[in-house]
């Protein structure tokens, strides 16, 4: 998807080494566009750009942050998760580049975000950094680094939350422990659109269905390392998108954010999104990484989180290889 739309509403900032390239835009301080050896852009991008521009709403595509938990802060109607929406006092909010360079990037925003639960308004900055830092024939590393100071705390912890939107059709593989029991966020995902193995969960995106998929913080193989990625292909150009950190929620306790089927129930801190016609008429998925609780010093909340966007093109059987090295996985299942 073109993203010539986008100069008419915001200032772009593009971070290049050898024959990678990733784009920024002031406006939300999205990464929207990331090439890797020349290839199309390997991101999520509205075909309806134009539109969600002009309207100044928030589903442009590319990498966001945002605040968890969701239930507070996305629906008007919290107690039964109805009428969700995003408070663009939070996302695009209004951005500002403090600082760019040929391969790094540092953008600010004041927001202001309501909790309806409770009635309480949290006020505060944001910072996000994108650092180029690897940049190889076929791979590269985008270093991520967001932080959140508040100007006061309210009686509803919170935490950062990483979301990349991706192309459908393709495969969600987050690795696991043994007997892992993945979370159903929205509502039992179809056995046909998620595999279980003793070393990882699969998760399909296709656009076709609101579903949502979580991790227990307790079923990830390292306690506080959290990885997930995502393959498919662009025609004959088959690619992997990775986010990876060691700063993920480590019990229930750290993990914020309750699933909408049974809130009641078990939280997962890796998570995954595909649409579909009931959520609108964009096709996209997401892979998702929330972060552990912001720390409460003295009146505030403090949190600095950082993560690694690692993409990898190549041919489908080199794709596959790379991805299976690098999750030290036996086996990948593409549903």
């Amino acid at each position: 998807m073109s993203l010539t739309p986008l100069p008419k509403y915001t200032s772009l900032k593009e971070l290049s080494k050898n024959n990678t390239k990733a784009v920024i835009c002031e406006r939300g301080a999205r990464l929207i566009y990331l090439s890797v050896n020349n290839s199309p852009n390997l991101l999520w991008v509205n075909p309806q750009l134009d539109k969600i521009l002009e309207k100044n709403e928030w589903n442009t595509g590319g990498l966001r942050v945002w605040i968890s938990p969701e239930r507070n802060f996305f629906y008007r109607k919290p107690a039964t998760f109805q009428e969700w929406f995003c408070p663009n006092t939070l996302d695009p909010a209004n951005y500002k580049i403090l600082e760019a360079r040929e391969n790094k990037i540092v953008l600010q925003t004041d927001f202001e975000l309501k909790d309806i639960a409770t009635g309480e308004t949290l006020r505060g900055v944001i910072r996000r950094e994108f650092l180029l830092r690897e940049a190889a024939e076929n791979r590269a590393t985008i270093a991520v680094r967001e932080a959140l100071f508040t100007e006061k705390t309210i009686s509803t912890k919170v935490n950062l939350w990483a979301l990349l939107q991706v192309n459908p059709p393709g495969t969600v593989v987050v690795p696991v422990k043994e007997n892992a029991e993945p979370v159903h966020y929205f509502k039992p995902i179809p056995l046909n659109r998620i595999k279980v193995s003793n070393e990882a969960v699969f998760f399909k995106i296709d656009g076709n269905l609101v579903c949502k998929l979580g991790v227990k913080p307790e079923d990830l193989p390292t306690p506080g390392e959290a990885c997930i990625a995502y393959i498919s292909n662009i025609g004959n150009i088959w690619y992997y998108l990775m986010l990876k950190t060691s700063q993920a929620p480590e019990n229930q306790e750290e993990c914020l954010d309750p699933p909408k089927h049974d809130p009641e129930g078990p939280r997962g801190c890796v998570q995954s999104y595909n649409s579909g016609p009931e959520g609108g008429p964009e096709k996209f998925g997401e892979i998702e990484l929330q972060f552990e609780p912001a720390t409460k010093i003295g009146k505030h909340y403090i949190s600095t989180v950082k993560y690694t966007l690692e993409a990898a093109v190549g041919t489908r059987e080199e794709v596959l290889r790379s991805l299976k090295e690098t999750l030290s996985l036996k086996e990948i299942v593409l549903l």
